[in-house]
C-alpha cells in the first residue's frame, strides 16, 4: 500500500473547501441583506382621507383617515390650506394608525363658508396625504367698501366704516411722490372700524400721507364680483438674504389674470414690516389662476429678518371691470414694468374701463419679488385714463431707492363707496 509522505498535497482540497464555505456564507449574507432591503421598500405608507364633516358654526371640521396598507403609520402633523400648521385633536384613535384602522381628527379653525379648504396629513417620514373639501355656505352677507384717508402720519388714526362686518378683511396702499419710504400698518380691527398709520423702516418721521383702502367681508364670493377675502396668522419673514414663504390655496377656481392684494392687519410687534406675494413655485412671477395657490409672507426687505406673528390679510380678484353701487371700477394687472422711487416714476398702466372722471380711490399691490432687496407698491399718480405706480425700498442698509422691474396690480374706483347685498 502506498503511503502519502507529502502533506502539501492536501492544500488544493482544503483550499477548495474553504472557498466553497466562504462563497456560501457570502451568498447567505447577501440574500439576507437583499431580503431586508426588499422588506423595507415594501413598507409603504398607505393612508387615505376618506371624508370631512363640518361643524354647524364652522369652528371645526372632523376628517376621517383610513390606513388601507399593511403597516402601521404614525401621523406627525396636520396642515390647513397650504403650509399653515393646524390645531387638531384625535376624536377617535391616536397618532399611530394601525393597518386597517380608521381615525377621526378634529381640525380647529374659522372655516369660511363656500370656500375650498385643503387638509394635509403629514406622517413622521414626511409623506403628505391631501384632501380638499368645500365648507357649507354660511349666513354671512357680502359687504364691501372703499375709500381714502387723508393726512395719515406716524400715529394710528381710527377709521370708522360705513358697513358693519362680521369679519372684515382690509388692504391699504400709500400714495406719495416724495419724502421717506413708508408703508401702511393696520391694527385694532373691529366690526365697524380699524386704525391705520404709515411707518418708515428706519423709524424716521413720516410726512402726512393719503392712504387708499378696501374692506371686504371675509369669505369666498362669486357675486356681485368674483373674489375671496381671507386672513391668517404667520411669523414667516421673507427678506433680502432668504425669501422664505408660506403657501395658501385658492378658495375657488379662477380664470385669466388675478390680482392679489395683501396687508399686515395687526400690530403685535411694533417694528416695521410689510408683506409680499408671488407665484406658487416662483418668487419672480405673479400668482397664476392655473395654480392651486400662491406664496405669501411677511416682508422684511433689508430691514428685518424676523418678526412676531401677525395677522396677514389678502383679497383675490379676477381682472376685469364693471360697476358696484353704480360706481365704475377697473381691476387690472400691470406688465412687468413697475420700477422704483429712485428710477423715473410714475410707471403708467392704461385703464380698461372708460371713467368719466379720474378715479379717487386706487388700491394697488405688488405681485412678485424680482428685486432681491425687497420692495412694496406705492400710488404715484392717477388720471382719467391711467394709473401711475412705483415700488419703494427701505434705506436701512443703504440710501438708494432704485429697483428692478416688478409686476403689480390695482383696483380703481371712480369715487369712494360701499356695497351691501
Amino acid at each position: 500500500m502506498m503511503v502519502l509522505r507529502d502533506k502539501r498535497a492536501l492544500s488544493p482540497v482544503v483550499s477548495a473547501i474553504i472557498l466553497i464555505a466562504v462563497t456560501v456564507a457570502v451568498a447567505i449574507a447577501a440574500t439576507s441583506w437583499m431580503g431586508s432591503i426588499s422588506f423595507n421598500f415594501m413598507k409603504t405608507e398607505e393612508l387615505r382621507i376618506t371624508g370631512c364633516m363640518w361643524a354647524p358654526d364652522s369652528s371645526h371640521a372632523n376628517i376621517t383617515v383610513l390606513n388601507f396598507g399593511s403597516n402601521a403609520v404614525s401621523i406627525n402633523s396636520v396642515q390647513l390650506d397650504g403650509s399653515s400648521v393646524a390645531e387638531y385633536t384625535f376624536v377617535s384613535g391616536d397618532s399611530t394608525v394601525d393597518a386597517g384602522e380608521t381615525v377621526t381628527i378634529k381640525v380647529f379653525d374659522f372655516f369660511l363658508g363656500n370656500a375650498r379648504h385643503q387638509f394635509s396629513v403629514i406622517t413622521k417620514s414626511g409623506t403628505r396625504f391631501v384632501f380638499v373639501s368645500t365648507a357649507p355656505q354660511t349666513s354671512a352677507t357680502f359687504r364691501m367698501e372703499w375709500g381714502t384717508i387723508e393726512n395719515v402720519n406716524d400715529e394710528f388714526t381710527q377709521v370708522n366704516l360705513q358697513n358693519s362686518y362680521f369679519s372684515p378683511v382690509i388692504v391699504c396702499t400709500p400714495e406719495y411722490t416724495s419724502g421717506v419710504p413708508r408703508s401702511v400698518r393696520v391694527t385694532d380691527v373691529t366690526c365697524s372700524s380699524f386704525s391705520v398709520r404709515v411707518q418708515n423702516p428706519s423709524s424716521d418721521v413720516c410726512p402726512d400721507t393719503d392712504v387708499h383702502y378696501l374692506v371686504v367681508e371675509e369669505g369666498v364670493w362669486t357675486s356681485p364680483i368674483k373674489l375671496e377675502a381671507r386672513k391668517y396668522v404667520t411669523d414667516t419673514v421673507g427678506e433680502n438674504n432668504n425669501w422664505d414663504y408660506d403657501t395658501r390655496t385658492f378658495g375657488q377656481d379662477y380664470s385669466g389674470n388675478i390680482v392679489v392684494f395683501h396687508q399686515v392687519m395687526s400690530c403685535n410687534d411694533a417694528s416695521w414690516i410689510t408683506t409680499y406675494i408671488s407665484k406658487e413655485n416662483s418668487r419672480t412671477d405673479p400668482p397664476s389662476s392655473g395654480d392651486d395657490g400662491f406664496r405669501i409672507a411677511l416682508n422684511g426687505a433689508e430691514a428685518a429678518d424676523s418678526h412676531d406673528a401677525e395677522t396677514v390679510s389678502y383679497i383675490i380678484i379676477e381682472e376685469g371691470y364693471s360697476e358696484l353701487s353704480e360706481i365704475k371700477y377697473d381691476a387690472k394687472r400691470t406688465t412687468d414694468s413697475i420700477r422704483g422711487f429712485g428710477n423715473s416714476p410714475p410707471y403708467n398702466t392704461a385703464f380698461s374701463q372708460s371713467f368719466d372722471n379720474a378715479p379717487t380711490v386706487l388700491i394697488s399691490t405688488q405681485l412678485e419679488m424680482d428685486g432681491g432687496d425687497g420692495s412694496w407698491v406705492v400710488n404715484y399718480s392717477v388720471s382719467q385714463t391711467q394709473a401711475g405706480l412705483m415700488v419703494d425700498e427701505d434705506q436701512y442698509q443703504n440710501s438708494e431707492r432704485s429697483h428692478a422691474n416688478e409686476t403689480c396690480g390695482f383696483i380703481a374706483f371712480e369715487m369712494a363707496g360701499t356695497y351691501t347685498e
